[in-house]
């Protein structure tokens, strides 16, 4: 992924960085946007990152935030939840939907770790530090939003 003199191999990372803008966004056009907003600033930034995939998730990650105020998802009811889990998408935008429901039942910083490893195949190293938390952390999230979601599931499947 980076490269000895520190630069980030754009044409193997573009990929993930639209997969990831796409599912925090909900649409591609909207997710080209911002990464290529994202690379235009990083390129033009004055001084380089000491840890350049980091900066570029994070910077993505906050870009995505930013265009997302005031649309946030919902809560979904028990009943939606199981329909939900049971249901599967036809399409992008109905798997974004549900997948987006879904991961709204858990706090920010699980959301953000189970997008990461998910949606851009990280490891928990590389998501530590694009966060930048401990390794244990970065686990110890990924494994109680898993935890939460699928409790909260099979609860909402059995009713």
């Amino acid at each position: 992924m980076e490269k000895e003199d520190n630069r980030i191999d754009i044409e193997r990372e573009r990929p993930r960085l639209l997969r990831y803008a796409c599912y925090r966004l909900g649409n591609a056009d909207d997710a080209e946007d911002a990464v290529q907003d994202v690379l235009l600033r990083m390129q033009s930034a004055v001084s380089r990152p000491e840890r350049p995939v980091a900066y570029l998730y994070r910077s993505l990650a906050n870009l995505c935030a930013s265009r997302m105020r005031g649309q946030r998802v919902g809560q979904v009811s028990l009943e939606e939840a199981k329909h939900l889990a049971c249901e599967e998408p036809a399409d992008f935008s109905q798997e974004f939907q549900r997948i987006s429901q879904l991961l709204a039942m858990i706090p920010d910083e699980q959301q953000e770790v189970i997008r990461l490893r998910f949606h851009c195949d990280k490891s928990f190293a590389e998501i530590a530090d694009i966060l930048g938390v401990p390794l244990a952390t970065a686990k110890s999230r990924f494994r109680y939003g898993m935890e939460k979601l699928r409790s909260s599931m099979a609860r909402q499947i059995e009713n």
